[in-house]
């Protein structure tokens, strides 16, 4: 038997599934692992324990709860964690509840339970108050209560379980103190539609989408004022108002005559009554200026035609008309000689009644304007219109147009109704205009409103932004429904006739099948993924997208869950609809088309009957995706793709992890967690922070979960852990581990005091290699299934403590540290080749374990085995 020396200098094919354990022949087995909990692989192919997760508040209520991101401008921290819970919404920044202004605290009495005193506090039963500065019962103090027994002046407190408060025992209160109420607003939304939410933000507001609602628009103001409100889908623009118009002409002298008019009523088989009495009219009938007789009538029954007689001179037929109404031009006098009946025919409709007769001058003009905003450029829906008589085909005469100012508009474009629609005719930055004539423009007309999301069953699923269109897709009613609002008018969804490129734009997706489109997103054209099929939507040949220019291709026929896609530079990732499986999505240029490959296939084994719940991309400092399953596992996939790294690992806790966000917090994008413990035999939802890995002594590592941390006055009494009551826990007090600390009345006691205390729930992570394979050893062929002993195991580590490695869990031995520390200082960190020397035992394959079981950091770099086989 030969020693020889392996190295493992790598660990990006993360856990794989025991399905690939005789896949030797993958480059994934020589970098994979058979374990790999509680850590994460590095892109560059070191792989570390993660970070502990801090303790930051309980969820409303205890209740379930999601996080979503609102990142106004994260270079100045103002970057913000939504809890959304039932009904309600609560603000976190920088991992500390938004709280209302404080409330001065003037009297605690000393009793069970303690009654509190605060004029006018305006608080209400059950709300949540954050109280501190308190002299006296500071016991108080830096703690979240519910208050009960309101009254204007004083309430009482329970703990957050619903337990009354008791300050017996506490000293008397001497002065001071604040009660802040946790910030929140109503929301629309219940529980059980939480996962299905979706939004899009942009600065200050946020669209908000799920098919039992209308969209909303959540608006931020300040870190304490936040609204909803439901979308209208009209133009901020207010419309005009008070439309009105004076008319100016000429008129021309000439001989006059009075006419005689008489109207009849035919049927639709062409029976025609006697006509009605005359009616006479005076016309200037010489010269033209632009009056016209009008005549009007009752309709009758069964009429379907009306003829008009002149009946004094020329007699005969003028007109005929299917309305109950005409106008005849002044010059129009002389009839075809026609014979007027004397009586009715057969089946004929009675004798129109009610006819009069008028001169008018010229003829209707309808007009309407639109106010043009002076910030956005925004075109208001058109006035109420106001209908004008004149001919301006006669020299001189015109229309003047006058309106009330509209707020906030810049100018004003005038249109004018001809050929049956509106065309436009100019445009004022006053609210007045003259129409001397002006050839309407047809081809540019007004917009109409248009709300396609107006009442249930047309409510969409999902959100996005497109070329600076607010888009919204996926109705109950058009489940392959897609709407873009207009072009930087996003909540505009009104278009004009005809249409204008600017306008919005509808597109149904066809395909064989039912598709409910679930996902909407940006990616060289718009990417939207259905249930069944991938789609890309673009304007075509690098066009921008219009209601004109629409190019629909499907992509792939795969199928997405409800759960948004997550972007990670310029490729998109996706699960499946079905089957726990996770794509990447990227366009390939060599084939025109967007394709993709399945990240879980070498790690089936985490996926496998599971449903993906939430998830969330932390690029710096690691390019994560964290990973929430319906089996309340966490886990990672490092994920950088020119560097062809995919690896899985999987995180466990005390608990059930139920909800995943990341939001930028500093020089990091900070990850959050909803998870779900079990504490004094009740079940709690805690909201908790994974720490910080960016340190270097020991003093700083933060590897506990549901943690809390203190640095100040040397102490033995850590306070604050009411969340963690009755619970063992440990700690890292001044780089020194401290195991077995029982919560007991929301501390516990350190058997020495320290200045620097990381204390929470503990969590083990390891690693376990996969079976050694060198290939085709000569003599011996491969070693797979051979009697392998490990000699000894030297680790490349960085930044590391308090590491246990060897064959076994049975065989694991400590990498001793100490050396050269002063006696009260840490053990410091190693980032060097690192020796242990396992207990001898032969096995099957030569799988090594790497364990970290205190909250120290770990960083594996690569692991370099001597082993011996067996021949």
């Amino acid at each position: 038997m030969t020693l020889l020396r392996l190295m493992q200098p790598a660990f990006t094919g993360g856990e794989l599934s025991p399905a690939l354990y005789a896949r030797v022949d993958t480059s994934k087995y020589q970098s994979g692992l058979k374990t790999a909990k509680n850590i994460f692989v590095h892109p560059h192919g070191g792989a570390s324990n993660r970070s502990g997760l801090e303790f930051i508040g309980r969820t409303r209520g205890s209740s379930f709860a999601v996080l979503l991101p609102f990142v106004f401008d994260a270079e100045t921290d103002q970057t913000y964690n939504l809890e959304f819970s039932h009904l309600k919404m609560r603000v976190y920044r920088a991992g500390v509840a938004v709280l209302e202004a404080s409330k001065a605290i003037t009297a605690i009495s000393i009793a069970s339970p303690a009654v509190l005193t605060s004029a006018g506090h305006g608080y209400a039963d059950g709300e949540e108050i954050f109280i501190s500065g308190i002299s006296g019962p500071t016991g108080l103090n830096g703690r979240n209560f519910l208050v009960r027994n309101v009254t204007a002046n004083t309430f009482r407190l329970e703990d957050l379980n619903g337990v009354a408060v008791s300050t017996l025992g506490m000293p008397a209160y001497a002065g001071g103190g604040t009660a802040r109420r946790v910030y929140e607003i109503a929301s629309p939304y219940t529980a059980d539609e939480l996962r299905r939410l979706v939004f899009a933000q942009e600065n200050d507001v946020m669209y908000l989408t799920h098919q039992a609602h209308p969209p909303m628009k959540l608006s931020r103001f300040s870190d304490a004022n936040w609204t909803f409100e439901v979308l209208t889908f009209a133009p901020k623009m207010a419309k005009p108002a008070g439309l009105t118009g004076t008319v100016y002409f000429k008129r021309k002298a000439g001989d006059v005559a009075n006419i005689a008019y008489r109207v009849s009523a035919l049927s639709a088989s062409g029976a025609e009554s006697v006509p009605a009495a005359a009616v006479t009219v005076a016309v200037q009938y010489q010269n033209e200026d632009g009056r016209r007789v009008r005549l009007t009538w009752n309709a009758m029954p069964n009429a379907t035609l009306y003829r008009i007689y002149r009946s004094d001179a020329n007699t005969g037929i003028l007109a005929e008309t299917a309305k109950n109404e005409i106008e005849i031009d002044q010059t129009q006098y002389v009839a075809d000689g026609s014979a007027i009946p004397s009586t009715a025919a057969p089946g004929a409709p009675a004798t129109p009644t009610g006819v009069t007769g008028s001169i008018v001058f010229g003829k209707e003009m309808k007009y309407v304007v639109a106010a043009i905003s002076d910030d956005t450029g925004e075109e208001s829906l058109p006035s109420d219109p106001v209908t004008l008589r004149n001919d301006m085909a006669y020299r001189g005469n015109r229309n003047v147009l006058f309106w009330t100012a509209t707020p906030g508009a810049g100018s004003y474009a005038v249109y004018r109704f001809d050929n049956g629609r509106y065309g436009y005719v100019g445009k004022t930055e006053t609210p007045t205009f003259t129409d001397e004539n002006i050839t309407p423009d047809l081809a540019s007309g007004p917009q109409e409103g248009n709300n396609p999301f107006d009442s249930a069953g047309n409510y969409p699923a999902c959100v996005n932004f497109y070329e600076q269109r607010l888009a919204m897709a996926g109705t109950q009613n058009v489940p392959a429904g897609l709407w873009l609002g207009q072009s930087a008018n996003y909540e505009n969804f009104g278009a004009a006739s005809p249409i204008k490129a600017s306008d919005a734009i509808t597109i149904r997706l066809r395909s064989k099948e039912k598709n409910q489109i679930r996902a909407i997103s940006e990616a060289r054209g718009m990417a939207v993924f259905t249930s069944a099929n991938e789609f890309n939507v673009s304007g075509g040949a690098e066009d921008f997208l219009t209601p004109t220019n629409t190019v629909v291709k499907k992509q792939s026929n795969r199928g997405s869950s409800w759960l948004q896609p997550i972007a990670v530079g310029d490729v998109m990732l996706f699960a499946l609809a079905r089957g726990g499986v996770i794509r990447d999505y990227s366009y390939e240029f060599a084939n025109d088309n967007f394709s993709g490959r399945d990240l879980t296939i070498m790690s089936r084994h985490l996926f496998e009957g599971r449903k993906v719940l939430s998830w969330a991309y932390a690029q710096s400092p690691y390019s994560i995706v964290w990973v929430v399953l319906d089996n309340g596992m966490c886990v990672s996939l490092t994920y950088m793709r020119e560097q062809e790294v995919w690896a899985w690992t999987r995180h466990e806790t005390d608990g059930v992890f139920e909800a995943v966000n990341v939001v930028a917090e500093g020089d990091e994008d900070a990850v959050y967690f909803v998870v779900r413990r079990t504490v004094a035999g009740q079940q709690q939802r805690y909201i908790e922070r994974m720490h910080s890995r960016l340190f270097d002594v020991s003093e700083d590592a933060f590897f506990v979960d549901s943690g809390l941390s203190y640095e100040g006055p040397a102490t033995k009494t850590i306070r604050g852990l009411y969340h963690l009551e009755g619970r063992t826990l440990v700690a890292l007090a001044d780089g020194n581990v401290v195991r077995d600390l029982v919560v007991t009345g929301g501390a516990v006691t350190l058997p020495i005091s320290a200045k620097k205390v990381h204390v929470g729930l503990p969590y083990e992570a390891e690693i376990k290699t996969l079976d050694i394979d060198m290939g085709s050893v000569q003599g011996l062929g491969t070693v797979q299934a051979r009697n392998i002993t490990v000699a000894n195991i030297t680790l490349r580590v960085e930044k590391t403590r308090g590491i246990w490695a060897g064959p076994s869990d049975e065989a694991l031995v400590e990498l001793k540290q100490r050396e050269f520390e002063n006696w009260n200082e840490a053990t410091r960190l190693a980032t060097d080749d690192v020796e242990l020397t396992p207990t001898a035992d032969w096995t099957k394959g030569g799988t090594m374990i790497v364990k970290q079981f205190d909250p120290l950091p770990m960083t594996i770099l690569a692991i370099m085995p001597d082993v011996k086989v067996a021949s």
